[in-house]
């Protein structure tokens, strides 16, 4: 039979824990602006890729959702006034998003308290070298962007 020795195991599962506890929270705290946290990830990533704008696939990739769930998502932050889709101009079959001038406002108005509660729940217990060690653990598993 198959196992874990214990600290693969206190490793696995406190990497699950701990990922679920600190989404959760970041979540509340985000719902209290009037997003949720994969909101808040689209407009970022979108206005991370500025005025031109990002392709619906790409942005599904980058925020690893499924075709439908961002659809949904989308079509919820557009009738919102938060992001537009417009026909990419260079093929014309694909859709691109595009942050609005209210969606740019609202990432605005959330973004820095966002990031204090990322640092307070996340980062501020963690030393610098912790940190590191973090983002050379996330790049050998492949998880960062």
């Amino acid at each position: 039979m198959l196992t874990f020795s214990p600290p693969e195991l206190a490793a696995w599962q406190g990497f699950l824990h701990s990922h679920d506890t600190l989404w959760k929270a970041l979540d509340a705290e985000m719902q209290k602006d009037g997003l949720n946290l994969a909101a808040y990830e689209l407009l970022n990533a979108v206005q991370e890729a500025g005025a031109a704008g990002i392709r619906m696939t790409d942005l599904a990739q980058k925020l690893r959702f499924s075709g439908g769930g961002l659809t949904r998502l989308a079509d919820k932050l557009q009738a919102g006034g938060l992001i537009e889709r417009q026909r990419c101009e260079a093929d014309g079959r694909g859709w691109q998003v595009v942050l609005t001038d209210a969606g740019a406002g609202q990432l605005r108005r959330v973004q820095a308290k966002h990031l204090r509660e990322v640092r307070k729940r996340f980062l501020d217990r963690l030393s610098a070298e912790e940190i590191a060690t973090l983002g050379q653990i996330w790049a050998k598993l492949g998880g960062t962007p």
